[in-house]
C-alpha cells in the first residue's frame, strides 16, 4: 500500500485561522444535553498534563461497538482493534507502539482495567468490562506529568467515567454488523455479527443503582495466514492449486496456502453498580462486573489436489517449486474466559474544603483456558493452557485540598499486586480437559507500594507552579518455571525509585495559556517479561529475570487558546527512555538469544496539534481535527547495534484525524471521520519494506454515520467503518468495510 497524504485533515489545520475567525464572529453558544457521569476522580481536570475529554454527545456521533472505539479520534492515539470484539486492542500513543501495552493505563471509575501482568500483544486493557452504553465521558491524559499516577503513565492514561441514574432509567439497543473483507490470498467474503445491550437503573433516596447487560456475537476476518518456505522432497510432492506466491515484509519468498484465526467470538457482560450517600459528606460506590468470552478460531486451506480434495499438511508442488507445509500450520484453537471485577469506592469531604477518596479493586481471571490442536483437525491431540487464578489487586488512598489561598495540595498512597499463573498440559482431545502431563508452566508476582505528594502553587495572578514527586517500591517474587522434566525458581528482587514532576503555567492573555511540564517515570517489568521462558539443562532461557525498569524523562511545551465555541492546542514533546523493554535478538553472544531485553536509549519527539470547534460557519456543524508528527529513534542498543539510528517500531511518523458532524435537520445528524497513520516499521532494524501480511502499514481510513431520532425515545443509525474498503496491516489484517446498523430506545 502506497503512503497517502493526510489530505483533508491537514487542510483543515492549515485553514485554522479562518475557521477561528468564523467561530469568533458570532458569540452564540450551543447548549448540549446534560450527561450524568460518575466522576469522583476529579483530579483529572487539575493535573499538569495535556488532556482531551470525549463526552457522551461525541460518542453518540461515532460508530461505537466496543468501549475501545471511544478513543478512535483522540489526537496522536491509536487502538489496535483488528476486528469488532478484539480482546487484544492495545493503545498506541506518543511514545508507545502497538506491542507496548504496559505503557498505558485505563481506569473505569477509578478501577484499573489495564492488564499489567504482561507487555505485548496479549496485554490489552479489559475493554469488555465496560459496555459502550455505560460510558458518560472519557478523559485522556498524555505523558507522565502527574504524581497521582504510576510509572505506566509513561504513555497514555485513560479515565472512563460511567453514568449513574438520577431517576428511573432504562435503555435497550441492538446492532447488526456486516464486514466486506477482501484479500489477495483467498479468504475474501462477508463476516457478520450482532450486538445487544440493555440497562435498568434508578435513584431512590440515598441509593442509586444500575444494572447493565451486554452481548456481542461477531465473526472476524482471518487474523493470520498459513505460509510455507521452499524445500522438501520433490519425489513426494503433491501437485496442488490455490496457493499464492508471496513475499514476507523482508522480501523473502513464501507461499500462502491457508487462513487461520478466523475468530467467532461470543462475549457476554453483566455489571451491577450500587451507589449510596452514607452521610451528607460521605458516599460509596460498589461495582460487580462479570465478563465471559467463548471464541472459536477456525482455519481454512486454499489448497486442492488434482481430485479437488483439500490439502492441509504435506510436501507440495506449486509455482514450479517444492514447498513443505508445517503440520500445525492450520491447527485450530479455542478460548474460554470468565473474568470478575470487584470494586469499592468511598469518597467524601471535610468542612475545610478538603476531599478524600479510597478505592479498592480486584480483577480475577476466574476461568482462562486456551485450547490448541496439534494438527489441522477438529478433534485429536493438542494442549490446554490454563491461566485461572491470575489477576490483580489495587488500593488507592488520596486526599486533596487548599493550603491557604495560593496552594492546592494532593497526597496519596497506592498499592498493587499482580499474579500470573500459567500451566500448559497435553490433552488427548484438544477441545476437552487437560488430561495429559504438564508440558510447561510459569508463575510469578509483582508488587508496588507508592506514596506521592503534589502541590499547585498559584504564586501570581497569571502563574501556577506544580511540583510533585512519587516514591515507589517495587518487588518481584515467587517466580518459577516448570516443564515435564523439572522446576526452577527465580530469586526475589526489590528496588525503590523516586519520580519527580514539575510544571509551570502562564495565562499570559485572556483565554491563552502556555505550559511547560517535565516528569520522570519508572515503568517496572511485568511478571511475563521477567518469568515467562523455558528450561534447558536445568537452566532458565528465553527470558531475563534481571531486567531493568524503563526510565523516562519527558518534557512537554503546550500553547492553548480557548475560543467562544472551541479551542486549539499545539504541543511540543520529547521522551528519552533508558532501558526500554522490547523483544529483540542479542547478536553479541553465540548462540544468539531472542527475548525481552533492555534497549539502552530511545528518543521520541514530536509536534502535536488539536482543533475543536462547534457551529462552524453554520449552526449545527461541529469539527475536530488533529495532526501529529513523530520522530521515534533508537539511539543506543549494544545488544542489537543494527537498530541504532533506526525508526522505533510501530510509532508512525504522522498521525492525523478529522471528524465532522452536521445536524442538518430536526432529529437528524450525519458524521464523517478520516484517520491517517503514516509510514512505520515493524522491526527494530527497519528491514521490513514490503506492505504485506506481517507488515505494519501506513493507512487512510474513512468512517461515516447517519443518525435519526425518528420518535420520542427512539434512535436509529446506519454507519460504515473503512468506507473505501482499504486493505492495511498491523502484522494481522485490519477489518474491511464494515456496515453497522442500530436501533436504540431510552426511557
Amino acid at each position: 500500500m502506497k503512503p497517502r497524504s493526510p489530505g483533508i485533515c491537514a487542510l483543515v489545520l492549515l485553514a485554522a485561522p479562518g475557521l477561528l475567525h468564523a467561530v469568533d464572529a458570532s458569540p452564540q453558544t450551543t447548549t448540549l444535553a446534560p450527561v450524568m457521569v460518575h466522576a469522583s476522580d476529579t483530579h483529572v481536570t487539575e493535573t499538569p498534563a495535556v488532556s482531551v475529554r470525549i463526552d457522551r454527545v461525541q460518542l453518540d456521533r461515532q460508530n461505537i461497538t466496543t468501549s475501545a472505539d471511544a478513543l478512535r479520534f483522540a489526537p496522536n492515539l491509536q487502538v489496535r482493534e483488528r476486528y469488532i470484539g478484539d480482546p487484544n486492542a492495545i493503545i498506541s500513543g506518543r511514545n508507545a507502539g502497538t506491542l507496548q501495552s504496559a505503557r498505558s493505563l485505563v481506569y473505569a471509575d477509578g478501577l484499573l482495567l489495564s492488564n499489567l501482568m504482561t507487555n505485548g500483544w496479549d496485554g490489552a486493557p479489559r475493554w469488555g468490562m465496560v459496555a459502550p452504553g455505560e460510558i458518560g465521558a472519557v478523559d485522556v491524559l498524555y505523558g507522565p506529568y502527574s504524581a497521582l499516577y504510576p510509572g505506566n503513565s509513561i504513555g497514555t492514561t485513560v479515565l472512563i467515567h460511567t453514568r449513574l441514574p438520577r431517576q428511573l432509567t432504562a435503555s435497550a439497543s441492538v446492532q447488526f454488523m456486516s464486514q466486506d473483507f477482501r484479500d489477495a490470498y483467498g479468504a475474501s467474503g462477508h463476516y457478520d455479527g450482532r450486538h445487544a445491550a440493555a440497562s435498568l437503573g434508578n435513584r431512590q433516596g440515598r441509593w442509586s443503582w444500575l444494572l447493565s447487560l451486554d452481548r456481542l456475537d461477531n465473526h472476524g476476518q482471518p487474523m493470520q495466514y498459513a505460509t510455507a518456505k521452499p524445500g522438501g522432497d520433490p519425489a513426494a510432492a503433491v501437485a496442488v492449486g490455490g496457493a499464492t506466491l508471496d513475499r514476507n515484509p523482508n522480501g523473502s519468498p513464501r507461499l500462502v496456502y491457508g487462513a487461520n484465526s478466523i475468530e467467532h467470538t461470543v462475549q457476554s457482560q453483566a455489571k451491577l453498580k450500587l451507589g449510596v450517600e452514607l452521610t451528607d459528606r460521605v458516599a460509596a460506590l460498589f461495582t460487580l462486573g462479570w465478563w465471559h468470552n467463548h471464541a472459536e478460531d477456525r482455519t481454512r486451506t486454499f489448497l486442492r489436489d488434482a481430485d479437488g480434495q483439500a490439502v492441509t499438511a504435506a510436501t507440495i508442488s506449486a509455482y514450479g517449486g517444492t514447498w513443505t507445509l508445517p503440520p500445525s500450520g492450520l491447527a485450530p484453537t479455542a478460548n474460554e474466559d470468565t473474568h470478575l471485577l470487584y470494586g469499592a469506592e468511598f469518597n467524601g469531604h471535610w468542612s475545610n474544603d478538603w476531599r478524600w477518596t479510597a478505592v479498592a479493586s480486584h480483577y480475577d481471571f476466574a476461568r482462562a483456558l486456551a485450547h490448541s490442536a496439534a494438527l489441522p483437525q477438529q478433534t485429536g491431540p493438542g494442549t490446554v493452557a490454563d491461566n485461572a487464578g491470575s489477576g490483580w489487586d489495587t488500593l488507592d488512598l488520596r486526599s486533596s485540598g487548599p493550603l491557604g489561598d495560593t496552594h492546592m495540595l494532593y497526597a496519596g498512597l497506592h498499592g498493587d499486586r499482580y499474579v500470573l499463573d500459567s500451566r500448559v498440559h497435553a490433552a488427548d482431545n484438544w477441545r476437552g480437559t487437560a488430561d495429559g502431563p504438564l508440558t510447561g508452566a510459569f508463575a510469578g508476582r509483582t508488587q508496588t507500594r507508592a506514596a506521592y505528594l503534589q502541590d499547585v502553587w498559584s504564586f501570581a495572578p497569571a502563574w501556577a507552579l506544580t511540583l510533585g514527586s512519587r516514591w515507589e517500591q517495587w518487588r518481584a517474587y515467587g517466580g518459577r518455571r516448570s516443564d515435564a522434566a523439572g522446576n526452577v525458581r527465580y530469586a526475589d528482587r526489590r528496588r525503590s525509585d523516586l519520580s519527580p514532576k514539575a510544571a509551570l503555567e502562564w495565562d499570559f492573555a485572556p483565554a491563552w495559556q502556555l505550559r511547560l511540564a517535565w516528569g520522570k517515570a519508572v515503568r517496572y517489568p511485568t511478571v511475563a517479561e521477567l518469568f515467562q521462558g523455558a528450561i534447558s539443562a536445568n537452566a532458565i532461557v528465553g527470558n531475563d529475570p534481571n531486567l531493568k525498569p524503563e526510565r523516562d524523562n519527558s518534557v512537554d511545551l503546550t500553547l492553548k487558546q480557548l475560543l467562544a465555541r472551541g479551542h486549539w492546542r499545539v504541543s511540543l514533546f520529547q521522551d528519552r527512555i533508558a532501558d526500554a523493554l522490547y523483544t529483540q535478538t542479542d547478536i553479541t553472544v553465540i548462540p544468539i538469544v531472542t527475548n525481552v531485553q533492555n534497549i539502552d536509549l530511545t528518543r521520541i519527539r514530536g509536534i502535536e496539534g488539536e482543533l475543536a470547534l462547534t457551529d462552524v460557519w453554520t449552526s449545527g456543524l461541529d469539527l475536530t481535527a488533529s495532526l501529529a508528527i513523530n520522530d521515534a529513534k533508537t539511539l543506543r542498543d549494544r545488544r542489537y547495534p543494527l537498530a541504532e539510528g533506526k525508526w522505533f517500531p510501530r510509532i508512525p511518523r504522522l498521525r492525523a484525524s478529522l471528524f465532522a458532524d452536521y445536524r442538518f435537520a430536526d432529529g437528524w445528524d450525519a458524521s464523517l471521520g478520516v484517520r491517517r497513520s503514516g509510514r512505520q516499521y515493524g522491526s527494530l532494524d527497519n528491514s521490513d519494506f514490503v506492505d504485506t501480511y506481517g507488515a505494519v502499514s501506513a493507512f487512510t481510513v474513512a468512517d461515516a454515520k447517519l443518525r435519526w431520532q425518528f420518535a420520542p425515545r427512539w434512535t436509529a443509525s446506519l454507519g460504515v467503518d473503512n468506507l473505501t474498503n482499504a486493505r492495511y496491516w498491523v502484522y494481522h489484517p485490519y477489518a474491511g468495510r464494515t456496515w453497522v446498523g442500530s436501533v436504540r430506545w431510552d426511557l
